[in-house]
């Protein structure tokens, strides 16, 4: 009896001894997986930050240099916006900055007039930079509209400087059609080739309709043909076009003006089928303001126009070049700087033509592409 009892007690006794054990090991187990794994994600924390900073040492610097469409611009008033950033180098990755944010703020190259005054705006990359002047007139409409003639009819972008007398070669593959504008233009052109060996099909007073309804067509080697057939046998790569004044001017619908550019790019790309099409923005008359009227009062048709024809452009395989926005002052006129008879552009008004022609030139043929 007294063994058994004592063998009883033995058995007891040792279950216990386990469970004690038991209930003292389970913690300090859970704690050490714990604490391995925060071990292992500091670890894996650390080297995601060193693999981050091997890879921003380690990241290419681009190659391609600043654009801007602007070497100045002139707000009207505060509020206004416009972005200025044409590339190479992706915006998020630029330094913007102005001299003077409280006249003239800018973000990813899309400055905002703040207030009255003039500044200076910096792009920089790697070591390259570039900068324009950025102004404000006025802050408020009445003060606008108190200002000198002379200041208002101003033009209100300036494109950067390019060298004319440099020998430029990248419109050698290349012709421009278009009326009397162009044609004009084509005089100040000559004096020093300033296109290269562009071609000239231009002639006073031809449309998109006259060419389409074969009112009036082209000369090309001493004889008259239809454009189509003229680029054809010039066979050019790339053609720009200035059209539209004559259209508008006839008080054409706009889906009629339209409806023959689609009649005339199909004429062109049946016989060139792979020539590139430029369409450029019709330039804006001037108009005296004696009563000093809204901007959108003047050339209304002429603003649709241009929003028709770079809506068109992208709907149809064509790039796109704003001439206007370097021809118009602040009531949306012709600037008299660019004025010879309220319709054509002076010499000095031909000659910002060719420098932005011959800038985007420059832009496109460091990667850039017309949009």
């Amino acid at each position: 009896m007294q063994n058994r009892v004592k063998k009883q007690f033995c058995a007891l006794l040792f279950v216990a001894v386990i469970l004690a054990h038991t209930a003292g090991c389970a913690p300090a187990d859970t704690t050490a997986a714990e604490s391995d794994a925060a071990t292992v994600g500091q670890s894996d924390a650390a080297a995601t930050v060193v693999s981050t900073a091997a890879e921003t040492e380690t990241q290419p610097v681009l190659e391609g240099n600043l654009f801007l469409t602007v070497s100045s611009i002139t707000f009207s008033q505060v509020g206004e916006r416009e972005d200025v950033y044409l590339g190479l180098i992706p915006r998020e990755l630029v330094t913007w900055e102005s001299e003077n944010p409280d006249v003239i703020s800018v973000e990813n190259g899309v400055l905002t007039a703040v207030g009255v005054g003039t500044t200076v705006i910096h792009a920089s990359y790697d070591q390259r930079e570039v900068s324009c002047t950025a102004s404000c007139l006025a802050q408020t409409r009445e003060e606008l509209e108190s200002l000198d003639d002379d200041i208002l009819s101003a033009p209100k972008r300036i494109v950067p400087e390019v060298d004319l007398k440099e020998p430029c070669t990248y419109f050698d593959d290349a012709a421009i059609v278009g009326d009397s504008i162009t044609y004009m233009m084509m005089q100040y052109e000559n004096k020093d080739n300033a296109l290269g060996n562009i071609l000239f099909l231009a002639r006073g007073g031809v449309s998109m309709r006259g060419f389409v309804n074969r009112y009036k067509n082209i000369y090309f080697q001493g004889r008259e043909m239809y454009l189509e057939d003229a680029i054809a046998q010039s066979q050019v790569k790339r053609v720009y076009f200035l059209m539209g004044s004559n259209d508008v001017g006839a008080g054409l619908e706009m889906d009629v003006i339209f409806d023959n550019w689609r009649t005339m790019l199909d004429r062109i790309w049946e016989k060139s089928p792979g020539v590139e099409i430029v369409l450029i923005s019709s330039i804006p008359k001037y108009v005296d303001n004696p009563e000093r009227q809204t901007p959108d009062s003047y050339n209304p048709m002429t603003v649709e126009y241009n929003a028709g024809i770079r809506q068109f452009a992208q709907e149809n395989g064509c790039m796109f070049l704003d001439l206007h926005a370097y021809i118009e002052d602040h009531w949306g006129r012709m600037s008299t700087l660019y004025n010879v008879d309220n319709y054509h552009l002076n010499e000095q008004g031909c000659l910002n033509w060719l420098q932005v022609m011959r800038y985007y030139a420059q832009y496109e043929s460091e990667g850039g592409t017309l949009v």
